[in-house]
């Protein structure tokens, strides 16, 4: 429960997808006092905190934690492996795929855009037709779960893909990690980028990336600016388990907890929870008369599509003010015609249906059945 002050007198419960709701113990983790980030008792848990994440990742490579949003971590993985000449391809299937090729843009680098139809994801055919067309070897950046339409893009198929033409994949897993499926090592994702704030049930303010031998080696060639991102630096640091510059070491201590507690549960069974919550959802939404916006939906969340006459805006701000419970409006021009509800990290089916009881709710009083 979000608690913003007497003076907004705003409270609710997150069910956004991200961030998310952080269990309590989390949040307690983070009260411990500050450990000085050159002392080795941080070290050893900067250390613990990046085995649990490979672990996670399915990872053998080098796994960099910053100080950042995921978004961060995006721009450290273009500007460390590009350079100013490449033409990276990037795979979009909405508004977070497309913040790839705006990073690219921003250092002045021509990216090729593939893009599918909110909703849709993106055709692996269709990505191997363009890379056939591009001088080796090609860079495509991607996206996991496009948290703006709640598609999940098959990147399985599309590792297998640009493997066998020599390029290199880096995906986007901010909201899929910890929800849905993505073993990097195995699906051949050279660099796989990830934040604190979604399925690994922390507060905002760390974003990571996992770096295959292969990827490092290329970005040792990058000639674009870089200094507060630059994995060079970081790489010296790693060695003696720091970070180079001041970290967010409470957000560590969430980090390292709601990793554990993956691992604590197991992986697979975690993947089937969320799978378990997803099909719970999309079951009760269908009973309603609801559809789903995206054709092949993730895991970490759900995305409906507002029926005729209705706006998804007004309904989100009711359910707020009434039963203290805050789904995602859509962004841009979707915004108004979607809701989204975030189902990754700390939810249960009884914690769900309470969110989903006051969305029936509202529903049938808008269509007059209540």
């Amino acid at each position: 429960m979000v608690n913003a002050g007497a003076n907004l007198k705003i409270s609710y419960t997150l069910f956004t997808p991200g961030p998310v709701d952080v269990p309590d113990e989390i949040l307690q983790e983070m009260a411990q006092p500050i450990l000085y980030h050159r002392d080795v008792t941080f070290s050893d848990m900067l250390a613990e905190t990046q085995t649990a994440l490979n672990k996670i990742l399915g990872s053998n490579g080098r796994t960099f934690i910053l100080t950042s949003s995921g978004t961060g971590a995006l721009e450290a993985a273009c500007s460390n492996l590009l350079s100013k000449n490449d033409r990276p391809i990037v795979a979009m299937c909405g508004k977070f795929g497309q913040r790839w090729y705006e990073i690219c843009k921003a250092f002045g680098v021509d990216a090729i855009s593939l893009s599918a139809d909110y909703g849709k994801s993106v055709s692996p055919d269709s990505l191997e037709r363009i890379l056939k067309q591009q001088d080796k070897p090609t860079v495509v950046f991607t996206t996991l779960t496009e948290t703006s339409t709640g598609a999940l893009n098959d990147i399985h198929a599309f590792g297998e893909i640009v493997h066998a033409h020599e390029g290199y994949l880096v995906v986007d897993g901010v909201a899929g990690i910890g929800a849905d499926e993505c073993p990097q090592d195995k699906w051949h994702v050279d660099i796989l980028v990830g934040a604190s704030q979604k399925a690994l049930m922390a507060p905002a303010g760390i974003g990571f990336l996992s770096v295959n031998e292969r990827a490092f080696a290329r970005t040792k060639q990058s000639d674009l600016p870089k200094y507060y991102l630059d994995l060079a630096i970081y790489e010296k640091f790693l060695i003696k388990n720091q970070t180079p510059w001041t970290p967010a070491v409470n957000i560590i201590y969430a980090l390292k907890m709601g990793a554990d507690k993956i691992l604590k549960i197991g992986i697979s069974e975690h993947l089937k929870h969320h799978q378990k919550l997803a099909d719970h959802v999309r079951n009760r939404l269908a009973n309603l008369g609801l559809s789903l916006l995206p054709e092949h939906p993730s895991n970490a969340l759900t995305v409906i599509k507002m029926p005729t006459g209705m706006e998804s805006t007004g309904i989100i701000q009711a359910i707020r003010d009434r039963f203290g419970i805050l789904f995602a409006n859509g962004q841009a021009e979707l915004r108004g015609k979607i809701l989204r509800i975030g189902h990754m990290g700390n939810y249960t089916i009884p914690k769900i249906d309470r969110a989903l009881d006051a969305l029936e709710t509202v529903i049938k009083q808008q269509r007059g059945t209540l």
